[in-house]
């Protein structure tokens, strides 16, 4: 009897610790995201270069694909910039200059 209720005790923690690590992990992708929308704002596009290949390897994002490809445009790198161009309309075909903005703006 108190071998189960060991095991029930067992069961409840190791799922409080799933559920604060998953959130842990999604905090970590938004500060991730944040970060390259505050360099892209500054016009820092290499550090919000960094943070968004970071942030589309782990979360597929159509604005953040067309932020990456415009970051990558005002640094002159064409070829990489088309790339994830590409992405972002792959995922989301009305992904547009404008919506990136609307986007961006509610973000700050």
């Amino acid at each position: 009897m108190n071998l189960s209720g060991n095991r029930w005790k067992l069961k409840i923690v190791v799922g409080i610790m799933a559920v604060l690590l998953t959130a842990v992990f999604a905090a970590a992708q938004e500060n991730i995201y944040d970060k390259a929308v505050r360099a892209y704002g500054k016009k820092d596009f290499k550090t919000a270069v960094k943070y968004l290949k970071e942030y589309v390897e782990k979360k597929p994002d159509a604005y953040a694909y067309y932020l990456l490809g415009y970051a990558l445009y005002k640094m002159k790198d064409n070829p990489a910039s088309a790339k994830y161009f590409r992405e972002a309309y792959t995922i989301d075909p009305n992904v547009s200059p404008s919506s990136g903005e609307k986007f961006l703006k509610k973000k700050n």
